[in-house]
């Protein structure tokens, strides 16, 4: 029986009594690429450009996007989000909540690709590792909502947390942390080989991956909504987008991640290609480490943010592809309000550095990408001269995206970071929970995700009263007190969300654009 609720409406599948609270105000899904009366063909390997090479493949410590989009190939999670970015039955058809605790009916028939079987002791594995004596990815961040695991039954699994928590099963989306894994496969591999022969549920399985060549999967018949009709996918970096596009327009490649604005006009003039725009909630800003001086003090994190053009950032850099935002969350997420940051004023940023002790500015290093994101490095390069304009010399230093994420992932305490590239995405992600990991007092790296050593304890408070409320008038309320004092606080240097552009051919037809994600499933196909 094929699964109807990827591609179409929203199904009823049972008592969902947080749903309400949980509805993600997303930014518009892509549309797609084309319509189409032409009846799908089965067969055909697609080729999908990406920006970089994955860093793993083990589902548990996947933090990284190409890793991510490459994992929903072969990965499913308990809960799927639809083309309207609303969360729907994945691996699990139905779940309820009551209070702590959260029940979820499986999905019965399931097979991994090792032949195994998926059930409610599946899900628990996955889970018992995150729990356990493993460091794994985000594991601080679990263990601060997840309690404990257990089998109710053979295809029913509860989940308790440590408090009320209405967003909760938007953290079991597949393609991350929380993706559902061979039991089997683990126990034969163990955690270290595991990320090189990753064993999952999804329409296509594992077939090999050469380091900064290729990785390649290829469909798996016994796939529970029904076989794939592509017979495999090759996933190539190219960290240029000009190479990617130079990919699309041969035919070597059929899908390719993050265009660039000046290449718009190629593909509307070329007929073969087509170009997909969607809103996502990817935001950019600048990170800086404020357990270090001169970012420890406020004027001088206010400063940076003044001596930035945002709006001239959108219009020359990224042609408009852009909403410039004044602080901590990304227009369209869920609670968004709009602050008002910190206007473009190069004499304010002087005369703050001149009060903080730094009337000639200073000299700091900063740690960049280039091609990973839309336009990063020459982002950099404008966020240079803004800041040279003010007094502060930066010295750019750009590294490859696993070294890159490797010094990411360093406790602030310890971290050899000064200032550098930061960028963060959470598609209906709990706001307040976004704030606390990314940000709070409690979740320093490795625990949580705040490279930045930033620790306020009067947001914090706050933060952690509305992240549990479950009155949405209220919880809304609390979120635009912490919104509003974390963009007064500046602990990054805030900048804009973006608009993606994919580049397909003419002949791919349904690719699944996900805010920023971008895979494909077992409906995705190729004209001959």
């Amino acid at each position: 029986m094929r699964r109807l609720t990827r591609r179409s409406a929203l199904a009823a599948f049972g008592a969902v009594t947080a749903a309400a609270l949980a509805a993600a105000c997303a930014p518009s899904a892509a549309p797609a690429p084309a319509a189409t009366a032409k009846a799908p063909r089965k067969g055909g390997t697609l080729t999908y450009a990406a920006a970089a090479d994955a860093i793993t493949l083990d589902p548990t410590n996947i933090g990284d996007a190409v890793g991510a989009n490459t994992a929903r190939m072969i990965f499913e999670g308990l809960v799927d989000q639809n083309e309207k970015l609303e969360y729907i039955p994945g691996l699990a058809t139905s779940w309820e909540v009551s209070g702590l605790t959260w029940t979820f009916k499986l999905r019965q028939g399931v097979k991994f690709h090792d032949g195994s079987g998926f059930d409610a002791s599946s899900v628990k594995f996955v889970f018992d590792r995150i729990q356990g004596p493993e460091q794994t990815l985000r594991k601080g961040t679990w263990a601060q909502v997840l309690d404990r695991v257990e089998v109710v039954d053979p295809f029913t699994v509860r989940f308790t947390t440590k408090y009320v928590d209405p967003f909760f099963h938007t953290r079991l989306v597949g393609g991350g942390t929380s993706a559902i894994f061979s039991a089997e496969g683990f126990k034969k591999y163990g955690a270290k080989d595991m990320a090189r022969n990753p064993i999952g549920t999804g329409p296509f399985k594992f077939v090999e991956w050469v380091k900064d060549s290729h990785v390649t999967v290829e469909r798996f018949d016994g796939y529970w909504d029904g076989p794939a009709y592509l017979d495999r996918v090759v996933v190539r970096p190219m960290p240029e987008a000009e190479t990617r596009v130079i990919g699309l327009e041969s035919g070597d490649v059929q899908l390719g991640i993050r265009m660039n604005p000046e290449q718009v006009e190629r593909f509307e003039k070329n007929p073969k290609l087509r170009l997909v725009r969607n809103d996502t909630l990817r935001h950019y800003y600048m990170g800086m480490a404020l357990l270090k001086k001169p970012y420890s003090d406020i004027r001088v994190r206010q400063a940076l943010n003044h001596a930035i053009d945002k709006e001239s950032l959108v219009k020359s850099t990224l042609a408009g592809l852009g909403k410039v935002q004044g602080g901590l969350l990304p227009v369209g997420a869920p609670g968004y309000v709009d602050v008002p940051g910190f206007k473009y004023d190069p004499a304010k940023a002087k005369q703050l550095l001149a009060e903080a002790g730094y009337p000639n500015g200073f000299t700091a290093s900063f740690v960049g990408t280039k091609g990973i994101y839309l336009k990063d490095f020459e982002i950099e390069q404008a966020l240079q001269q803004m800041w040279k304009a003010v007094g502060v010399t930066i010295n750019l230093t750009i590294v490859e995206n696993a070294k890159y994420l490797e010094l990411l992932r360093e406790d602030p305490k310890k971290s050899s970071l000064e200032m550098w590239w930061d960028t963060m995405s959470g598609s209906g992600q709990n706001p307040a929970e976004y704030f606390l990991t990314r940000f709070g007092c409690d979740f320093f790296r490795p625990v949580g995700t705040n490279t930045a050593g930033s620790c306020f304890p009067d947001i914090d408070k706050i933060a952690q009263t509305t992240r549990t409320e479950l009155d949405a008038t209220k919880r809304n309320a609390g979120l635009k007190q912490v919104q509003e004092m974390m963009s007064v606080q500046a602990p990054a240097v805030w900048l804009f969300s973006i608009t993606q552009l994919t580049g397909t051919s003419a002949k791919l037809h349904d690719p699944v654009i996900r805010n920023e994600s971008l895979t494909v499933d077992n409906r995705t196909w190729l004209e001959e």
